[in-house]
């Protein structure tokens, strides 16, 4: 889990989803974009909820570790959305991040290798 912090606001997320909606702040951010991301949390309670986030050239988001959660929301089709998203803007630099948990193929040939440790 991971949480999407955005101001003084944090929202919950899947791992996959909150690094794929960092990619894409940072491709519509280096573009002078902007755009209105869905992001699957939970409410309060416990319950499915949606949170709606402005991203743009003047958005400060940054991705931090949550607490783990066995009810983690993973949503593959958001993900490789936001990676075609992040391509589109001429992201292309930030697409491996976005596309690193995808299973989608078109995702899969995007990704490099990590750096090796010397």
């Amino acid at each position: 889990m991971k949480y999407v912090v955005y101001g003084e606001n944090k929202v919950m997320t899947g791992d996959a989803i909150a690094e794929a909606v960092l990619a894409y702040a940072a491709a519509l951010g280096e573009n002078g974009t902007t755009d209105i991301v869905e992001i699957p949390t939970a409410d309060q309670d416990g319950l499915a909820a949606t949170a709606q986030v402005l991203l743009g050239p003047a958005s400060q988001v940054m991705i931090e570790v949550a607490p783990e959660d066995e009810l983690e929301p993973e949503d593959e089709d958001l993900v490789n959305e936001l990676t075609r998203r992040t391509a589109e803007v001429g992201g292309s630099r930030f697409v491996d991040a976005a596309s690193s948990h995808s299973d989608d193929p078109a995702a899969r040939e995007l990704r490099t290798d990590p750096p090796s440790e010397d």
